[in-house]
């Protein structure tokens, strides 16, 4: 499979041809270009890295409110100890992948793969 860039505003199509006109923004047919086979797979790679990102994400936002209910309970010292450890470990991670994608930024790798036009991790 073949998958084109628009030029204006960094949609990615996969398909033999690309679009008459971009979904995105509406750019021409031939505003599209072709990405080579290596830059095709880093895109794909680069938004199933964002897929994880965001799986990861969902499930610290569930260990969170169970921590948070541990906390509730406050059933003694070495417990909420664990729960606020919990919090604060997931609270690093966040920061961590932040400031991952912050830096793919600065590297243009996630604006290419911006197809869907939303980060919101």
């Amino acid at each position: 499979m073949k998958m084109w860039r628009c030029e204006v505003c960094g949609y990615l199509h996969e398909g033999e041809e690309p679009p008459d006109f971009c979904p995105k923004c509406g750019a021409p047919k031939d505003k599209f270009v072709l990405l080579d086979e290596e830059e095709a797979q880093m895109m794909v790679d680069a938004r199933n890295t964002k897929e994880k990102y965001k799986q990861i994400l969902e499930r610290l936002d569930q260990v969170a409110d169970l921590a948070k209910e541990g906390i509730e309970l406050d059933l003694d010292e070495g417990c909420n100890k664990i729960f606020n450890q919990t919090l604060a470990s997931i609270e690093d991670v966040r920061k961590m992948i932040k400031e991952e994608l912050a830096g793919h930024a600065h590297e243009c790798i996630w604006v290419k793969v911006a197809s869907d036009g939303e980060w919101n991790i």
